[in-house]
């Protein structure tokens, strides 16, 4: 009796154990990919980055610059250097400047890396050591040499890059050099950039810089000059002289950009809409509203659309809300209308946008229109947005879950909490079900 009891007594404690090793083996996603940081291969690991990079999730700078110090690895330290320059992540910089100081060791892409990070960043430090490889006319580092310059130099690279145009350089690079000087804005390049964008035999790209390097100066006599390069026949000029206007804010440039609108050039009617988008010239609004209504360019009407938008006005608002309640226009354009009512936030245009989502959360014609205003509510965060993201959440199409993962993510509403979670403990699991565990986790 004794020796059956033991016996009985031994087997449930080997249950009891081998339950607590596979709890203690059952790994929350935020785990895994840790462990896949310090453990994986090298394209387990790539790919990992690559998907923070698309998430835009720089949630894991702690891990991956523990990787990058622990690896000899040339991949996984690259991808790092891009995950921290997309992360605007400084804590690379004293590599950084230590290999740019002496770089002849290093991998020539990892190089080129490090000099795009240090531009994205803006660690102007690094300026004199890539103007000191560019002096010694090194292919290698010449591209994003000429690029970094244009983000974080200052009067003495600007310098040092107007004289470089005098160098034998190819076409792309003097494009390249040519949109670096109109970075900078260093008013001492002027005379050099208006000669350049008035010679009509120079390449048409590197005048087209030129012309709108020329406004971003923000100096006036550089409007005159505009205004007359506004005139040429060539429409590339036209639509960077716009480019460069816009840099001013005046009830003459207001009018001036009115009349852009009348160009047969489409690109040039688009920046018109931009400049009326960044000063939000009211004056405007008619003629954007008869060109979003019969402008032949699809990229012209969204443009319009965006600017109106940027107005917040009434008249403007409702004819946005028209366009996407209009059940004969295409989901692009009724998506296009939703994007920038939820962008002006005016309250009864997110309403409007709110009514429509729900709609067409339930319409299995209409999921693309779906996903177009669920991807942008995901953006923002707005209690207007809840019933949305339950009906999102309570729908039997996968993208339609995971977009409204994506609303809760942003937002967090204590209504669509425990959908969530149901989610999450769905015994099939999906890449859904992965991906409500992980929010939820790092939601705690």
């Amino acid at each position: 009796m004794m020796k059956k009891f033991l016996l009985t007594f031994g087997l449930c404690l080997l249950s009891a154990a081998m339950l607590w090793a596979a709890d203690k083996d059952e790994k929350t996603e935020l785990e895994k990919r840790r462990d896949t940081l310090q453990y994986g291969l090298e394209s387990e690991i790539t790919d990992m980055i690559n998907t923070f990079i698309k998430e835009e999730d720089y949630s894991f700078s702690k891990e991956l610059y523990a990787a990058f110090e622990a690896t000899n690895n040339t991949a996984i330290r690259e991808s790092c250097i891009e995950y921290f320059t997309r992360a605007k992540d400084d804590r690379l910089e004293d590599y950084a400047l230590e290999i740019l100081e002496d770089p002849y060791d290093t991998k020539t892409s990892t190089v080129n890396k490090l000099i795009s990070y240090c531009a994205e960043v803006g660690i102007q430090s690094a300026a004199p050591l890539i103007m000191q490889l560019l002096d010694d006319e090194s292919e290698d580092y010449l591209d994003a040499g000429l690029r970094a310059l244009g983000s974080i130099g200052g009067a003495e690279e600007a310098a040092f890059l107007a004289d470089y145009l005098d160098r034998d350089l190819t076409t792309a690079r003097r494009q390249t050099l040519m949109k670096s000087l109109g970075g900078l804005k260093v008013t001492s390049t002027w005379d050099k950039l208006v000669e350049v964008a008035r010679d009509e035999d120079e390449n048409l790209y590197v005048r087209m810089y030129a012309t709108e390097a020329i406004g971003a100066m923000e100096l006036k006599d550089s409007v005159p000059v505009l205004m007359e390069l506004f005139e040429s026949s060539e429409p590339n000029v036209r639509e960077y002289a716009i480019k460069g206007l816009s840099y001013y804010n005046s009830h003459d440039i207001s009018a001036f950009m009115i009349e852009a609108f009348r160009d047969n050039y489409y690109k040039v009617r688009i920046e018109a809409a931009k400049a009326v988008q960044k000063w939000t010239y009211r004056d405007a609004l008619d003629a954007l509203i008869y060109r979003a209504q019969n402008d032949g360019e699809t990229a012209v009407k969204n443009a319009c659309y965006d600017a109106i938008g940027a107005l917040n006005v009434a008249k403007g608002n409702e004819f946005l809300i028209g366009i996407l309640k209009d059940k004969k226009k295409g989901d692009s354009t009724r998506a296009k209308a939703a994007t920038v009512l939820l962008i002006n936030g005016d309250r009864e245009s997110v309403a409007a946008v709110c009514e429509v989502a729900k709609e067409v959360a339930v319409d299995k014609q209409r999921k693309n229109l779906r996903y177009a205003i669920g991807k942008e509510m995901a953006k923002h965060k707005s209690s207007q947005y809840e019933e949305v993201c339950l009906l999102f959440l309570e729908s039997d199409d996968a993208s339609t879950v995971g977009t409204g993962l994506d609303i809760w993510k942003t937002n967090r509403y204590g209504s669509c909490r425990s959908k969530v979670q149901e989610i999450a403990d769905r015994e099939k699991k999906t890449a859904i079900t992965k991906k409500a565990a992980l929010i939820l986790e790092t939601a705690d």
